[in-house]
């Protein structure tokens, strides 16, 4: 019964009776029949059509919705492996920033050592400089006085023999 189709109903033929339907009300129902089931066969045509379009319409929008999700997966990754990169630097910059800042410590506290060693020297060196101007000034001191003394003495004995003149030699 399922492979009539409307002109499988239009041509059916009853056998008559004596005592059988009206022909004519069997006819009009066939023919109704067979319009409403030629209306339902192209309406399940187009019912397959849209089926077959709406089949086709979900299996790309599976395929779109796949290249989302392989998109999706992809980006989150990517951003992962960002993040894990940035995470990766940045810890990165502060072991060499602190390893730097250590170095630069060091280098103050080497500075600063060699300047406290620097000024230890050039006091050591102005004490014995100040002992030797002390020396000095000492020696010097001994000179002036020395100097001064031989300047009394000369004040008391002359130091030039004076020659008397001829006439005072004569008169004398």
């Amino acid at each position: 019964m399922s492979d009539l189709t409307p002109l499988d109903i239009l041509g059916v033929d009853f056998p008559r009776s004596i005592r059988g339907y009206d022909a004519e009300a069997v006819r009009g129902f066939l023919q109704q029949l067979a319009s409403s089931m030629e209306d339902l066969l192209r309406e399940r045509g187009e019912l397959r059509q849209d089926y077959h379009r709406m089949e086709q319409e979900l299996n790309a929008f599976r395929k779109r919705e796949n290249a989302l999700q392989e998109a999706l997966v992809a980006a989150q990754k990517t951003a992962e492996s960002t993040i894990e990169n940035a995470q990766a630097d940045a810890q990165r910059i502060i072991q060499e920033g602190h390893g730097l800042a250590e170095r630069l410590v060091d280098e103050a506290y080497g500075r600063a050592k060699n300047i406290e060693t620097t000024i230890s020297t050039l006091r050591s060196r102005r004490r014995e400089v100040r002992g030797e101007l002390m020396r000095l000034t000492e020696l010097l001191q001994g000179m002036v006085r020395d100097d001064q003394q031989l300047e009394q003495d000369e004040r008391s004995t002359p130091q030039l023999s004076v020659m008397p003149r001829r006439e005072e030699q004569r008169q004398a």
